[in-house]
C-alpha cells in the first residue's frame, strides 16, 4: 500500500505535538513582571507629580487603567498579559509626563514673553 501525500506521517504528528506542547511550556513558564510593575507604577507616580493641576485627565487616565489591567492579569495568573499591560502603562505614563512637562515650558516661554514686554514697555517709558 503507497503513503497518502495529503495524510500526516506518525513523525509528523509527534513533531506538531511537540510544537505544540513547547508552545504552552513556553506560555506557562513566563515569571510575573513584579519588577515591570513596580517600574510602571514609579512612572505613573511621576507623571502624576509632573502635571499637577494643568495635567489633561485622560492622558492620566490612560495609563491608570493599563496598569489596573496589568495587575488584574497578574491576580489571574496571566504574567504574559500583566507585563505586556505593565510596559504599555510605562510608556502612556511618559507621554502624559513629557506632555505636562511640555505644557509648564510652554507656560514659562510665555510668563518670559510677557516680563521681556513689560521691561520693554517700562524702559520706553522712562526715555526723556
Amino acid at each position: 500500500m503507497r503513503p497518502n501525500p495529503n495524510h500526516p506521517t506518525r513523525a509528523m504528528l509527534l513533531a506538531m505535538s511537540a510544537i505544540g506542547l513547547l508552545t504552552l511550556a513556553a506560555c506557562a513558564s513566563v515569571p510575573p513582571p513584579t519588577a515591570q510593575l513596580a517600574v510602571s507604577t514609579a512612572a505613573l507616580a511621576n507623571a502624576t507629580a509632573a502635571g499637577g493641576p494643568n495635567m489633561p485627565p485622560a492622558e492620566l487616565a490612560l495609563a491608570r487603567d493599563k496598569l489596573q489591567r496589568a495587575n488584574q492579569a497578574l491576580a489571574d495568573k496571566d504574567n504574559l498579559a500583566a507585563g505586556r499591560l505593565a510596559q504599555q502603562a510605562q510608556v502612556d505614563a511618559l507621554v502624559a509626563e513629557s506632555r505636562a512637562e511640555t505644557a509648564k515650558a510652554q507656560q514659562a516661554v510665555l510668563a518670559v514673553q510677557a516680563a521681556g514686554q513689560a521691561l520693554t514697555e517700562e524702559l520706553a517709558r522712562k526715555k526723556p
